[in-house]
């Protein structure tokens, strides 16, 4: 198991390192599925992460269509949005996680015309019994009939578990549903065996600060949830983050400004926090909701802007945010036109490994609001779709050295494997590392830091040697700690292996 820099739970000192905080590069392409039926093109979005089938070869993901009414007369409801509306959930394929594939299933008959004014019928990929937070692909499951797990609205004012055998056809489980409004995510650890949902809730009492906020519940057995609990929310310091990031949008003629701004109903809460298991320790991509006013005619909802930072947790319960609440991904500058992530954003629920880098999907909006007359123009359409941002493998924080050495010393801890490896970029710089006697802090003989080897390399699995010692099969079962001392380099993890 690896162990990150990106809180201070192995770490005993450091001195003069800097922790920092790598946020998401956006794939240059940018969006990687997009609406391009009539079925869907008001916009798509995703809550889970592609779930990769190792003996079809194949990704698969369930995504959530909106498509505007069948009527070509905008109407809309006392709030003033668009109504008539229909929405469905959608089955894709990709073989690279890139391009993606939309296949005819011949499942659903959709009754919506093409411009010929003939009827669509079944040639689409819309599933009558999809679920919005899906797939997670279980093959330890003994059941085939449960291989594909995912959760949905299935039941009045809960979150319900469901299975597929094909992950074409779902059916919703007969158990108690898990409390939840209208935003949520579905994970599954599958270290420990457990499934997890964050669910968007005022908390069990049924308050809780600063509006949304998000509440845990878990499963071993997908069947029977655990009763939820309050475990992340905004505070103020949110409220301090949120009102510079909005001025920021006000104020910088690059980013796209909100149509509704009231300075005195400015507010932050969290709008979705999806969170995944990654080595040792739990990460959070809370979606910070920074309000800009409510719009008329009802003021009903609100206009805002939207940051994703990220936060960690040992237990899923106590989370610690990281880097200073620093954006982990922002929104995108108007530029061109083509960008989707203008208006807001949010990012599914964990990334998929890619040779050496970690893909996060994540939701692009071009617009939270609009003017009345966009509305009437029909400018919702096109609205929203999934793009794709990329990040090294265990690349989310680094400890940073500069021009003079810098160290980072380790807690005590048992060495039971042969090797020490590293996660490091110093190929302008050098990584020397020596392993201490854990009660006097002495250097062993043999690994000491005159007798380490530098890294001086860019890499994601970098061994560690010494000039006298090929391995660390004389230390097997020693307590020691260990220091890295940095030169012009960065530090991302250290892992021991055989």
């Amino acid at each position: 198991m690896k162990t990150l820099f990106i809180d201070d739970h192995i770490v005993e000192e450091i001195d003069n390192l800097a922790r920092k905080l790598h946020p998401l590069q956006k794939f240059d392409k940018n969006v990687v599925l997009r609406p391009e039926h009539r079925w869907e093109n008001c916009g798509i979005m995703m809550w889970t992460t592609p779930a990769w089938v190792p003996n079809e070869a194949v990704f698969k993901t369930l995504y959530y269509a909106s498509s505007e009414a069948d009527n070509s007369e905008v109407k809309l409801d006392v709030t003033g949005a668009p109504v008539g509306g229909r929405s469905f959930i959608c089955y894709a394929t990709s073989e690279d996680g890139v391009n993606w594939e939309k296949p005819t299933l011949g499942l659903q008959d959709y009754d919506a015309l093409t411009w010929r004014g003939t009827a669509i019928g079944t040639e689409n990929n819309i599933l009558p019994t999809g679920v919005p937070l899906a797939p997670i692909y279980d093959p330890q499951d003994p059941d085939e009939q449960r291989r594909y797990k995912g959760m949905g609205w299935g039941k009045g004012g809960g979150l319900t578990p469901a299975v597929s055998p094909d992950c074409l056809h779902w059916t919703y489980l007969e158990v108690p549903p898990v409390p939840s409004s209208d935003e949520a995510h579905f994970g599954y650890d599958q270290e420990n065996g457990l499934f997890i949902a964050t669910v968007k809730h005022a908390g069990p009492d049924g308050r809780s600060p600063y509006g949304r906020s998000f509440c845990l519940s878990t499963s071993e057995d997908f069947e029977n949830w655990s009763g939820i609990e309050l475990i992340f929310h905004a505070d103020q310091i949110d409220q301090e983050n949120g009102e510079e990031r909005i001025r920021k949008f006000i104020e910088d003629p690059d980013y796209l400004t909100p149509i509704y701004n009231r300075p005195e109903e400015w507010r932050t809460d969290v709008y979705n926090f999806p969170v995944f298991r990654y080595e040792s320790l739990y990460l959070g991509l809370p979606v910070m909701h920074h309000w800009t006013g409510k719009h008329p005619p009802l003021y009903e909802n609100v206009d805002s802007r939207k940051s994703v930072e990220l936060a960690s947790s040992r237990d899923l319960r106590k989370w610690e945010r990281v880097a200073n609440r620093k954006p982990f991904i922002e929104l995108s500058p108007i530029g061109d036109g083509s960008a989707y992530d203008t208006g807001q954003i949010s990012v599914v629920n964990g990334p998929i490994r890619r040779n050496n880098e970690l893909w996060f999907y994540y939701l692009g909006v071009r617009h939270r609001s609009q003017p009345l007359a966009d509305i009437m123009g029909r400018k919702y359409l096109n609205n929203f779709a999934m793009a794709l941002a990329k990040l090294r493998v265990d690349g989310f924080v680094s400890l940073k050295g500069g021009i003079e050495w810098g160290s980072v010393l380790t807690k005590p801890l048992v060495i039971e494997d042969r090797e020490l490896c590293i996660n490091v970029d110093s190929w302008r710089g050098r990584v020397k590392v020596e392993i201490l006697n854990a009660n006097d802090g002495q250097p062993l003989p043999g690994y000491t830091f005159d007798e380490s080897i530098p890294a001086m390399v860019d890499s994601i699995d970098e061994p560690v040697r010494w000039k006298e010692k090929p391995d660390l099969t004389e230390l097997h079962g020693k307590t020691v700690r260990l220091r890295f001392s940095l030169l012009q380099a960065e530090l991302y993890a250290f892992w021991f292996t055989d």
